[in-house]
């Protein structure tokens, strides 16, 4: 890890301490007093420290607090996570940032929340060994692609922003881990930044990572979601599961070897790498540069603008459709 990341993760270290301080003091006590209210939240993908802040709040009562008891079921290849909302399966559910955009072009009734991943951690890395440390070193060599649709996407908009020729690369498919990197079949690989290069780190193998988003091609990710009805019809419930959300991930930051004992309660995997994930994350997640789970017009606009660059959307729609921040500034502001 090079001085430049480490004096970053350090600043958001400071950052997410200082922040977590005045938004416990000014968010101590809720006032809900009703009866407890049962909610559903569905994620985008299976148990992992990548929903640490959702398991904390369980474990540590900020959703109790809130009137609000909390299942969270993880993803099931049956059904889109907008399907899963839409159809009343599930009350909330975390989202990429692109599914809401697609949703909207099509008039499907979702809208944002907050965002948990202000940047975006998809990647390419590398063996530390093989001398390629940028984009542009990919001319020549072998890359495999995860398969997934904005992996896929993110890295067709990086070459393109770099105006990197892509018939010189041969680009091929992979899995969901880093052993074909390992193993020598593909000089680089994709996916993210906050488990696959852990992965081969943790197998014995260094690597470079190359995170998209500093090369100007990002998305918000993990979005977190919910239909228009839920919002005009219970906007206290939306506004008490967020507020119990984003202590969740306070705290998560802030004490993240409790809550990756909390994660081990659900996850099937190990405490090393799940350890690694949230480490990984936090930077991703709380930034410096805005309150934890905030959004704006100018991100949402620019996850648009990539869809059309790659030709994936058709033609703009209004942004003010795919989100509201209103929740997340009542929840700052009072």
């Amino acid at each position: 890890m090079n001085i430049r990341k480490i004096i970053i993760i350090c600043v958001c270290l400071v950052v997410i301490i200082f922040t977590g301080l005045f938004f416990v003091s000014k968010n101590r006590q809720s006032s809900y007093s009703g009866p407890i209210q049962k909610v559903n939240l569905q994620l985008k993908w299976k148990h992992q420290a990548q929903f640490a802040g959702h398991y904390t709040a369980i474990e540590k009562g900020f959703y109790k607090n809130e009137g609000l008891d909390v299942s969270v079921k993880p993803y099931e290849y049956n059904e889109s996570v907008v399907d899963t909302v839409v159809s009343g399966k599930a009350d909330f559910a975390t989202g990429a940032a692109d599914e809401i955009v697609f949703a909207r072009s099509k008039g499907i009734p979702v809208k944002a929340i907050a965002v948990i991943y202000r940047i975006n951690p998809i990647t390419a890395y590398t063996l530390k060994t093989s001398g390629i440390n940028k984009p542009q070193d990919f001319v020549g060599k072998k890359v495999g692609i995860e398969k997934s649709a904005n992996v896929e996407y993110l890295y067709k908009a990086m070459m393109s922003k770099l105006g990197i020729d892509r018939s010189k690369i041969k680009e091929v498919p992979m899995g969901y881990n880093a052993d074909e990197l390992i193993n020598g079949t593909v000089d680089v690989a994709t996916g993210y930044i906050t488990n696959e290069p852990n992965l081969a780190i943790e197998s014995g193998h260094p690597v470079n990572t190359i995170l998209m988003a500093d090369y100007g091609v990002d998305m918000y990710a993990d979005v977190l979601f919910t239909t228009e009805k839920m919002i005009n019809e219970k906007p206290d419930l939306v506004e008490r599961f967020l507020r119990a959300t984003i202590k969740g991930w306070q705290y998560s930051l802030e004490n993240e070897q409790e809550a990756v004992d909390i994660t081990m309660h659900y996850a099937n995997s190990n405490r090393e790498h799940e350890l690694s994930m949230l480490r990984t994350s936090a930077p991703l997640i709380h930034t410096g540069s805005a309150n934890l789970g905030s959004m704006d017009l100018a991100g949402w606009e620019n996850v648009q603008n990539i869809l059309i660059s790659q030709k994936l959307l058709a033609s703009p729609i209004d942004m003010d459709d795919a989100f509201t921040t209103k929740f997340i500034d009542k929840i700052y502001n009072n």
